[in-house]
Formats: structure tokens, C-alpha cells, sequence
């Protein structure tokens, strides 16, 4: 038995298994319970199967779903000898004729006493001689036989198997033992005592049911360690299913084989990391566990579990929302393409682990100190101190700034020293902020800090929020100071330029010159003249912040309005759309000046 224990669970499993097929003396079944999903029968068929192959017995699978009387169990006896692979083609034809002389003698003695034999004595008799010593009879699905089958008689022909032919006899289950929380049908507590010795626990390791299932059609990497990434994601999900490995496993392989896997250019962490989240996210939705915003009713005291758990519900919902295309791929109603794959997955790196070293090593902190209740004060020192590093250097990216005000705030609670003041963390964070005020400005608006239920993140979000808003202002505003090269500008350019400034802020409109609007306008061709023009029409559309606009606004409609009234265009096309021009003008005009009166 030494040697057992030293092995994993499914070679342990056909040790004890082998330790009962070599048992002559005593006559009694053994039974194999496991979680729904686990791989039982994946383990009886393949793995058993194979080693039983060139020894001493023949595995014979047999499924109890939906039997209900011993003639049902007799009669998927034979089936499943009937079809046993190429070793069974005798048997194939011996039990062809022994139905058929069965079904001979059941016609003469209909002839001569018109009364018919009973069938079940012949599919026990069939059953009977088709048995040999060497089968190992494996009863799979017990606990999904016929809730109103004839117990007694089902597990009396399955202790008759065993007492009067000398059977071997494996009992396999969900839940022998109750493990889904359901009661025991009363006969199965009856038949443990007698019918069954020993039982069994199926309970696989996820690293092994990775392997079997999910890596066999990996893409092999020169810099990319492939295997290690899928076994990362196995076991952040705590998959243990092997139903839901299969069900995630063609996903799997068409992420593994994506180019952007495979792109050197990228650092090999960061795609590791990726692909570590990629499988951990397939196999939570697989098993139907796919993340959501957590609830938090009541606010939980900081520091407890409930809050920690709260803080890492929150992180994850955040990270499957970035990848929300592995979500989409098992959504029966649409359908994922590669290209598709291959752009979330581009996305997501960039997202989460752009190929910045600082910001990938603080996300790795944050996630080691939201588990900072299972660490030593040493552990967190280190941490800390790593943490205050990076964060006063300030190279890491805009998306972290989530997870650095969550360590940052955790160390506060727990009390550690911290080398800088509050104002000089502010500095820190906007000097990230200056790198990427627009892409500051979209994380910070996101619901993971306006719903934050600390008001000091809440408020020191905003000030942040404020300062990206005002940094971005001012570039809008460079951008739109077009004077001395404004020739090199096409109107759909300058119509970009002007759109992208109201979508952040609309009173840096006034920036751009009214004369260099109306030059571009006048010198560019039909689909250009269109471009900015349409911009001025959309432009009656955006909401005014506060309903009214400024002065400056005013004054700056009606500037483009009197530039463009001392112009000539060429040709007959063009002075039409000048004319539409000043049309639409006017009424910007009429609309803002009514909107200040007001």
C-alpha cells in the first residue's frame, strides 16, 4: 500500500483497484464516488480500460441511467459484452447464437404448450454464459437509476454476480456518500453495509486533468512557457471538472494558437499572464461561474474576510469585463472569430499587462495584498517597500491606478510607515496622469471608484479626475491653436480635431482660430468641405454643460459666421455648400444667443 500513496489520485485508484482484482479469498464490490463532472467515467474508459488491457481481466462498463428492474440490468449486461471493441467479435458471435437458440427453443415450446417462456430467464441466461471470470463488471451512473426501480432485486442480481458466479464488481456515484448534500436512498445505506467492503474517493488533481485534456493540442513557443500558463489558469479557478475542461477545451487551444500568443515583441510575462487569465476565465464560465460585481449590502469592517473577499470580487469582475470576449465565445447565440480573439486578447494585455514592467509588478502587490490576512508582517514589509518604490517613480500605467490607491490605502489601515506624504502620493499618481490624461480621465469615471464606499478614495479620485481633465484641456487647446502651417490641415483633420475637443470639454472650442476654419473650408474639395461642415451641424446637438454657453462660444460662432460672409468659393458645388454653410452657422448662433438669454 506504500507504494499507493506515493502516486496521484487516478494511479492510486487503479492500485487499490489492482489490489482487489488479485483478492481470491473474499467475495464483496467496491464502489467509486466522486464530484458530477469529475471524470469518472473518462477514468474507467481510458485510463482503467488501457491498464486492465494486457492483464488478467476485461473491463465491462455498464450504465445503471434509468434501470429499473433486474431484466434492465441483465439485459445492458449483454450489451455491453455484445459490444465489447475488436476483442469481443467470438463473443459477438456466440451470443448471436445463443439468442438464437434461445429464441428456438422459446418458438417449439410456444408450439407445442402455447405458453411463452419468460424472457427475463432467458436474458439471464444469456447474461450467465456470456460472464467469464476475467470481466470486471463496472456499474456506472448508480445513483441515476430509476427512482421507482426495484432496489432489492437490482442489488440482489448484482450480489448474486458476485457470491454465485465470482464477479468483480465496481460501483461507481455522484454521491455514494451523500456528497451533494442529498440524502441516501434507504437501500443504498442497507447494501453499503453488506454488498460494498470499500469506497473510494475520486477526486482527481487539476494539474493531471489539465494536462489530459486541455494541453494536448497546444502550440508549442520558444520563449513562452505554454503548459505553465494553462496550469496557472486551472488552478485559479479551482476547476476540478472535467466536463467543464472539456467544454472550455476548444476555446482554449484556438487562444493558444493566436499570433499575438506568439509575439516576441511583446514580453513573455505579460502573454503568460494573459494566457494564465484567458483559461481561469474560460473554465469559470464553463462551470457556469462566470465573475459579477460582487453585492455589498452592508459595509463590512475593514480588514475582516468579508471586506478583502468584497475587494477581490470587485478586481475580478473588473478583469473578465477587459477580456469580455472569452464571456461572448460561449454564448450560443453569437459567434467569436479568430480576428475577434485575436483583438481581445491584443486589447487585454494592454489593458492589464502593457509591456511596462512597473505597472505588471504592481499589479502582482495588489493582488498578494488583497491576501494580506494569510501573510506575515515580513511578506508585507517586503511588499511595501517594493510598492513605495515604484509608486514614487511613477513609470507605471493610468489602469493601475485602482490597484495602487488599493495597497496604498490597505498599508494606511494596517498602520505601516510610509516614507511619503499624502500630497507627494498625489504628485506621484498625476505624474502617471500626464502621460495619459484621456486615458486617466475613462478609469477614473469607471464604477469602481465613484461606487467605492470610502469616502477618502472617492474624493481623492476626483481631485485626480479634475487634474486629468485640466491637463487634457490644455492639449485640446495646443492642438486647436492652428496658425502658421494651417495649410498642411484637410478639413476632415480639423473636423476631427474639433470633435475630439468636445467630446472632453466644449468651451476649448474658442482655441481654434475662426480664420483658419474658414481658409481650410474654402480651399478643400466636396468631401472635406462636407466633413467640417458637418461638424457645425452636429455641433447644434451636444449638451451645453449648465444649459448655457459662454461668451466666448457666442462670439467665436459668430467670428466663423462673419469670416466666412467675406469669402468667395469657385466653383457652383462649393458656394452651395457655403451657403448651407452660413445656414447652419446662423442658427448655432440663434441657438446659443437664445440659450444665454435664457
Amino acid at each position: 500500500m506504500e507504494t499507493c500513496r506515493s502516486k496521484e489520485p487516478a494511479d492510486q485508484l487503479i492500485c487499490h483497484i489492482d489490489s482487489y482484482l488479485k483478492d481470491k479469498d473474499n467475495q464483496y464490490a467496491i464502489a467509486l464516488e466522486g464530484d458530477w463532472g469529475s471524470g469518472k467515467t473518462r477514468f474507467i474508459e481510458e485510463k482503467l480500460a488501457e491498464h486492465l488491457k494486457d492483464g488478467e481481466y476485461e473491463l465491462v462498463r455498464v450504465s445503471m441511467f434509468g434501470i429499473a428492474t433486474a431484466d434492465d440490468l441483465y439485459e445492458r449486461i449483454v450489451m455491453a459484452l455484445v459490444h465489447l471493441s475488436d476483442k469481443s467479435m467470438k463473443t459477438q458471435s456466440a451470443a448471436k447464437m445463443m439468442g438464437g437458440a434461445l429464441n428456438g427453443i422459446s418458438r417449439a415450446f410456444i408450439k407445442r404448450t402455447g405458453l411463452s417462456l419468460n424472457l427475463a430467464v432467458e436474458i439471464q441466461s444469456v447474461a450467465c454464459l456470456m460472464l467469464r471470470k476475467k470481466h470486471f463488471l463496472v456499474f456506472d451512473d448508480v445513483e441515476r437509476r430509476s427512482e421507482h426501480g426495484d432496489d432489492l432485486a437490482l442489488f440482489g442480481t448484482m450480489n448474486d454476480l458476485i457470491e454465485r458466479l465470482g464477479m468483480k464488481v465496481m460501483l461507481v456515484s455522484n454521491a455514494w456518500g451523500g456528497s451533494d448534500g442529498q440524502p441516501l436512498r434507504a437501500f443504498d445505506r442497507d447494501v453499503r453495509e453488506k454488498l460494498i467492503w470499500k469506497v473510494y474517493s475520486f477526486r482527481p488533481f487539476p494539474s493531471a486533468l489539465a494536462k489530459e485534456i486541455l494541453m494536448g493540442d497546444c502550440r508549442p513557443s520558444e520563449d513562452l512557457d505554454m503548459y505553465g500558463a494553462i496550469l496557472a489558469g486551472v488552478k485559479a479557478s479551482g476547476c476540478v471538472n472535467a466536463r467543464a475542461m472539456i467544454r472550455a477545451h476548444e476555446l482554449i487551444g484556438r487562444i493558444c494558437s493566436l499570433e499575438v500568443v506568439q509575439d516576441t515583441g511583446i514580453a513573455p510575462q505579460n502573454r503568460f499572464n494573459a494566457l494564465r487569465d484567458a483559461v481561469h476565465f474560460a473554465l469559470l464560465t464553463s462551470m457556469g461561474s462566470a465573475p459579477d460585481m460582487p453585492k455589498n449590502d452592508a459595509p463590512a469592517e475593514l480588514l475582516s474576510p468579508k471586506a478583502l473577499e468584497y475587494e477581490r470580487g470587485v478586481a475580478l469582475y473588473e478583469q473578465y469585463s477587459d477580456f469580455s470576449v472569452i464571456g461572448r465565445a460561449f454564448d450560443p447565440s453569437g459567434e467569436v472569430t479568430k480576428d475577434d480573439l485575436e483583438q481581445g486578447f491584443k486589447a487585454y494585455i494592454g489593458k492589464r499587462y502593457p509591456s511596462n514592467c512597473d505597472t505588471l509588478e504592481i499589479r502582482e502587490i495588489a493582488k498578494e495584498m488583497r491576501g494580506a490576512y494569510a501573510l506575515d508582517d515580513d511578506d508585507v514589509d517586503a511588499l511595501a517597500q517594493h510598492y513605495f518604490n515604484l509608486v514614487s517613480r511613477g513609470h507605471y500605467s493610468v489602469d493601475c491606478l485602482h490597484d495602487v490607491f488599493d495597497v496604498y490605502y490597505l498599508l494606511s489601515d494596517l498602520e505601516w510607515e510610509c516614507p511619503f506624504s499624502q500630497d507627494d502620493f498625489i504628485e506621484y499618481c498625476k505624474k502617471v496622469i500626464d502621460a495619459d490624461p484621456d486615458k486617466a480621465i475613462e478609469h477614473l469615471s469607471g464604477p469602481v471608484f465613484y461606487t467605492d464606499e470610502r469616502r477618502e478614495r472617492r474624493e481623492l479620485a476626483e481631485v485626480l479626475k479634475r487634474y486629468a481633465q485640466t491637463e487634457l484641456n490644455k492639449r485640446m487647446s495646443t492642438q486647436l491653436m492652428i496658425s502658421e502651417r494651417a495649410e498642411e490641415l484637410t478639413g476632415r483633420e480639423l473636423a476631427r480635431r474639433l470633435n475630439d475637443a468636445v467630446k472632453r470639454d466644449v468651451k476649448v472650442l474658442v482655441n481654434a482660430t475662426p480664420r483658419v476654419i474658414v481658409e481650410t473650408f474654402c480651399r478643400e474639395d466636396a468631401s472635406n468641405q462636407e466633413a467640417l461642415r458637418m461638424f457645425f451641424v452636429h455641433l447644434n446637438n451636444v449638451q451645453i454643460p449648465g444649459g448655457a454657453p459662454s461668451a466666448a462660444l457666442v462670439e467665436w460662432i459668430l467670428e466663423i459666421k462673419n469670416a466666412l460672409k467675406e469669402t468667395n468659393v469657385e466653383t457652383k458645388t462649393g458656394a452651395m455648400r457655403r451657403c448651407w454653410f452660413l445656414r447652419n452657422l446662423e442658427e448655432l448662433e440663434s441657438r446659443f444667443g437664445h440659450s444665454r438669454q435664457e
